[in-house]
């Protein structure tokens, strides 16, 4: 049973916002507002901008704390492919919840796109809006990117928007899948560059791995590979099931490490192994075999999904 101190903000004697994180609102208003006079952008509509998003887009504890961020903040501004966009490094970094502490804690150096609008010096009252016309602008699949602050140029003198980095490093295109920070584009053409490193010996089977591999959609889909049979340790087959096997795969398949941002290979994972009798002869009957077996998988998992889709329109909230 909880008790008062649990629910109860010791600095406002309020509810928290959040109990389980210990994250007051009110708090957090309150001393953005004694903040006020500690910095400007020399404008008052744009104080006047930066303060209303302050004030009002703060509703829950991992929401951005939009802020005035003074140029020289930047470190290794770049250009991108797109006019008036490049990116950074914020030094300071932006201020996020410290779900540990129980307080904002600034995360250092970090990645950020800047926008710059042009004529922009004098600041209207649609200066709002055309902040959220680039936003919107940029949405990839689905993704609204989060905006930091407000900067300006100091010899422009145009405002700038400073937000999230979306853009890849390697290609500067929007990355694919932005909360991921995966490109499509670049992880085709490593495979590419990749084929000729491997082998199977067989051209048609090379060809059909080939084929699998640039078929990636997502940043989690398995990358389909020629594993050589050294790859296998502790082989055991199943008795009574015909060409089945278990084994430890020493090398391990490549998994999307999301906070590393690559493919990282997990090791020494069990693996089932399927020998497909007589088709060191036959090798289109080994892939319509593997492209049937393929099929299978992808009608269960897509009934799976279906499923659970059903259960969550039920109202049901126990589906594992």
């Amino acid at each position: 049973m909880s008790s008062q101190n649990d629910i109860i903000c010791e600095s406002c004697d309020k509810i928290y916002a959040n109990l389980d994180h210990k994250w007051c609102r009110q708090c957090v208003i309150n001393n953005l507002k004694k903040n006020f006079t500690n910095w400007t952008s020399g404008n008052e509509k744009i104080d006047n901008f930066i303060q209303i998003m302050q004030l009002k887009k703060i509703k829950r504890y991992y929401d951005i704390i939009v802020e005035w961020i003074p140029y020289n903040q930047f470190n290794n501004v770049k250009k991108t492919n797109e006019d008036g966009l490049a990116t950074a490094i914020w030094k300071d970094g932006l201020l996020k919840y410290d779900e540990k502490e129980r307080k904002y804690k600034r995360i250092f150096n970090i990645e950020v796109s800047l926008k710059c609008l042009n004529n922009s010096q004098n600041v209207t009252n649609e200066f709002s809006n055309e902040v959220k016309a680039y936003q919107y602008s940029i949405i990839s699949n689905g993704h609204i990117p989060k905006i930091y602050g407000i900067s300006q140029h100091p010899d422009t003198k145009n405002y700038i928007i400073v937000f999230e980095n979306n853009y890849c490093k390697e290609c500067g295109e929007i990355y694919t899948v932005v909360w991921e920070k995966w490109c499509k584009p670049c992880q085709i053409n490593n495979l590419k560059q990749n084929f000729t490193n491997w082998t199977s010996g067989n051209e048609k089977i090379d060809d059909f791995i080939q084929e699998m591999q640039l078929k990636i959609e997502r940043c989690h889909d398995i990358i389909v590979e020629w594993i050589p049979y050294n790859q296998f340790n502790n082989v055991k087959y199943k008795i009574g099931k015909e060409g089945f096997a278990t084994a430890i795969w020493k090398n391990g398949l490549l998994k999307y490490d999301e906070n590393e941002r690559k493919h990282k290979r997990i090791s020494n994972i069990e693996v089932s192994l399927k020998c497909l009798n007589n088709s060191q002869i036959v090798i289109s009957d080994l892939l319509n075999e593997v492209k049937v077996y393929q099929y299978f998988i992808e009608i269960i998992a897509k009934n799976v999904v279906k499923y659970i889709q059903i259960k969550i329109i039920n109202g049901v909230n126990h589906v594992k």
